[in-house]
């Protein structure tokens, strides 16, 4: 029964849009797709989806057209149990899954991977989100997901899931060019495939992407610029394949931090005056260029355009060899340089800093400031001026902010990760995969000695303002309020081993079983130098020869702990912490699934993982002993435990997946923004539905929504919150993507929407329910040449995925992200 019921669940698959199993290879043929397409990522090898007890699912290159996607975590977002939160532009996203918190930024609990490799060790580096090295284009043939389950052994530092983009081979020939062009937006770009033989058991594909424009949001200059090649060759061998791969991204895009939003209500949101968030940027042509210092206190130039820069280069390879009888050996390995940086201005206050009126803001810098001799400054009037461009030197009375400007240089987060296995498949049905992960990531970055500077709040023309007391004294000179707010130096490195093993049997022909485990060891060394806030030396910052202002003395402070104007030189006795620990953690995921009929499969899963903390630990006081090693606090690894239950149903016309799931998951986390940490647990319960319905006629539905209730169920710092729901936690999530098809076009929606959640864990501030409505269309000039038009968020909701304040008043200003307002784009595509 288990041979029939392959050939008839896969061909099912593959006939399903976005509810498909994984495409190891786009262009296989008809039959070769049918007897052997498997589930190929985070889980037991020979798997069809159909039978695997786990929840997967994946996006095809068709489907993922139709998301109308403006960033690789758009194209995430549409996948079940996942919550990727994609308004930061095209990097910098929040991705979490299954009610499993997103405390801070990045994929902690999940990872990402290509071609079966994670991009980094771990999600969640400062300012290295892993969605930042990594771009969706037509080099990809199916994006899959694996939720929860087998990830916890299969794949290391992902307990909650793997989401793996499977590259095109080219083992049919052909290919693909075409352009396209924001409507609404400035972006022009061009994308590319080609694949086929060298010659019979030679065969290759290529692929990427160029592009350049302002992006989906004014900004005032060229900010999203670059591009990426991706290359592979595939020589067949009589018992297997050698497969080498290639990639290169230069590719810089500007990321959105938060800025000033307008409360209409508790839950309602929009622009304030001068500035929509949602369409507009902080981001200024008007203040590009920046003086500063690096983290060891040499004078530098930063330029603002340059955002997320993110450069990779990476070289690997996979072998799949059948080395002796009904045994096959497994080796997948990749280096990768991977560098850059990251800048942009985020809005800050420091007590009554705003965001608010210029006026308002000056009074009370200037209640707040001291002079180079210590003494108040003369607060009977504030004068405030624009500092630059066109009107410089007029009065301004309109809002302004605080913009406290991250800026991290990205040394190198490069890594060499090489997974190797060996199965043996044996007569009785039983099977035994034994295997050996090995990962090396380092973490080398440099906070630059963040500047603060007083700017207006207004669009693409974000000017720098100049406030003076009722003296003529410089509180805020030419915009600058402090050059020097801290200056942290990452040098880290984090080796991770992991011997796994998992076994299979078949219990008649109904039942199938897996059982697995993994040991994975963590040994980190390095060390985080920090200085902050001031120092005994004068600098000329403008280069004018004098020293005055408010940094005519080293020792003058403006009210908020750190030096007025200068920065500390001299590293001498800079605080400093190292890391000198090893950790390891054992995880094991236990599942079965029951073949009731060729149409439907029952499945349970039980899974205990881990995730190493990596380098947010230095910032958590009390984990770590003045010598690097681990305090009593914690282990080094965080847990997620995952229950799950669920069935799959296929017919050529229906195929409808359900999944229940428990998670309960540790998280010990540090948060920049707000300086707070947290140690806690968190428990979540939901239903995971999926499918796709052909209705006839060429109208079809395709879609999934996910169910969770969640709480904060132990808090070691904050008692007081046990019981809330966890920050931008929604009861349910959906996707549903309608469609009608002819011969000639195709026309549908991507509706994708949220019911209500808390932007903070306080659960007081919280953002309505909404739908975005995203529209498709087609037309089929020939077979051969098409053109689309694809429409993003077509009714202009205004929505916020996070929000620094958990509380306000309507009326008041807030600092939140918000998700991208209308953006339209036409394209054309020839296939050859």
């Amino acid at each position: 029964m288990l041979e029939t019921y392959k050939m008839k669940t896969l061909a099912i698959a593959i006939a399903c849009g976005l509810g498909t199993t994984a495409l190891a290879q786009e262009e296989t043929d008809v039959d070769k797709q049918v007897y052997e397409q498997i589930v190929v990522t985070a889980s037991p090898s020979g798997a069809t989806a159909q039978e695997a007890s786990v929840s997967v699912s994946s996006l095809n290159d068709i489907a993922i057209q139709k998301l109308a996607p403006r960033s690789t975590a758009e194209v995430f977002r549409a996948l079940p149990g996942i919550r990727a939160e994609s308004s930061g532009g095209g990097g910098n996203a929040n991705i979490t899954i299954r009610g499993i918190p997103l405390a801070t930024g990045g994929s902690k609990f999940m990872q990402i991977h290509e071609d079966g490799l994670p991009v980094l060790e771990f999600g969640d580096i400062n300012f290295g989100n892993t969605d930042n090295f990594l771009r969706y284009d037509w080099s990809v043939g199916t994006v899959e997901a694996v939720r929860g389950g087998s990830a916890s052994t299969f794949a290391s530092n992902s307990p909650g899931g793997v989401i793996n983009l499977i590259s095109k081979t080219g083992e049919s020939g052909g290919g693909a060019i075409g352009t396209s062009f924001g409507v609404d937006y400035d972006e022009f770009r061009l994308d590319f495939s080609y694949g086929g033989e060298i010659n019979n058991d030679l065969y290759f594909h290529i692929g990427g992407f160029a592009r350049g424009g302002e992006g989906t949001r004014d900004t005032g200059f060229n900010g999203d610029q670059g591009g990426q090649v991706k290359f592979n060759m595939t020589q067949l061998l009589d018992k297997g394949h050698v497969r080498f791969y290639f990639k290169h991204l230069d590719d810089r895009v500007t990321t959105y931090l938060p800025a000033p939003v307008l409360v209409n209500s508790n839950g309602d949101y929009g622009p304030v005056p001068n500035f929509d968030a949602s369409s507009e940027t902080l981001h200024s042509a008007y203040t590009t260029n920046v003086s500063t210092f690096d983290s060891f206190g040499n004078p530098r130039n930063r330029d603002l355009t340059d955002g997320i820069e993110s450069q990779v280069t990476s070289f690997g390879f996979e072998a799949d060899l059948e080395v002796a009888p009904d045994t096959v050996l497994l080796n997948r390995f990749r280096i990768s340089d991977v560098s850059g940086g990251f800048i942009s201005p985020f809005t800050d206050t420091f007590g009554a800093f705003g965001p608010q009126g210029a006026q308002q803001m000056a009074g009370a810098i200037c209640d707040s400031a001291l002079d180079g001799d210590g003494n108040p400054f003369n607060c009977a009037s504030t004068s405030v001026t624009l500092a630059n461009g066109p009107n410089a030197g007029s009065e301004y009375t309109g809002l302004a902010f605080l913009n406290l400007l991250f800026d991290t240089s990205i040394n190198d987060l490069g890594n060499m990760i090489n997974d190797l296995n060996v199965r043996k498949e044996f007569d009785n049905g039983m099977s035994l995969t034994v295997g050996y992960y090995y990962s090396k990531q380092d973490i080398a970055t440099s906070w630059n000695s963040w500047n603060t500077f007083i700017q207006t709040v207004d669009g693409t023309d974000s000017q720098y303002l100049h406030i003076t007391d009722a003296d003529g004294n410089a509180l805020v000179n030419n915009g600058l309020w402090a050059p020097s707010f801290l200056s942290w130096e990452w040098d880290l490195n984090y080796t991770t081993t992991a011997p796994y093993i998992n076994f299979g049997f078949e219990v008649g022909d109904d039942w199938l079983f897996d059982i697995s485990a993994r040991r994975d060891s963590v040994d980190a060394n390095g060390e985080l130098i920090s200085a902050c806030c001031g120092g005994n030396t004068d600098f000329d910052l403008n280069g004018n020869g004098v020293i005055d202002g408010n940094s005519e003395d080293a020792s003058a402070s403006n009210g908020f702990g750190f030096g007025g104007g200068v920065i500390n030189l001299n590293r001498a006795g800079t605080g400093s912490q190292i890391i000198n620990y090893d950790a390891s953690n054992t995880s094991f995921s236990l599942g079965g699934s029951y073949l009731y009929s060729d149409e439907m499969t029952f499945f349970a899963r039980y899974s205990e993982g881990g995730r190493a903390i990596a380098d947010r630990l230095l910032q958590i006081a009390g984990t770590l002993n003045g010598d690097g090693s681990l305090t009593s606090t914690t282990s080094g690894f965080d847990e997620t435990d995952q229950f799950e239950l669920g069935l799959k149903y296929g017919t050529p016309d229906l195929q409808f997946n359900a999944t229940f799931f428990n998670t309960v998951t540790q998280d010990t986390q540090a948060e920049l923004t707000s300086g707070l940490t947290f140690i806690r647990e968190y428990e979540a319960t939901g239903i995971e539905l999926e499918g796709r319905y052909d209705i006839g006629s060429g109208f079809s539905v395709t879609g999934n929504a996910t169910w969770t209730d969640a709480e904060i169920s132990e808090d070691r710092f904050n008692p007081a919150l046990v019981g809330n729901t966890p920050r931008r936690q929604a009861d349910l999530i959906y996707t549903i993507v309608p469609q009608f098809d002819t011969d000639n076009f195709t026309v549908g929606a991507a509706l994708q929407g949220s019911t209500e959640y808390y932007v903070q864990d306080s659960n007081e501030l919280k953002q309505d329910a909404y739908m975005l409505v995203n529209l498709f269309a087609t037309y089929y000039i020939s077979d051969d040449f098409s053109v689309s038009l694809n429409i993003n968020n077509a009714t202009d909701e205004f929505v916020i995925t996070e929000s620094e304040e958990g509380n306000a008043m309507a009326g008041d200003i807030i600092r939140a992200r918000p998700l991208n307002g209308r953006t339209s784009s036409i394209s054309v595509k020839y296939s050859f």
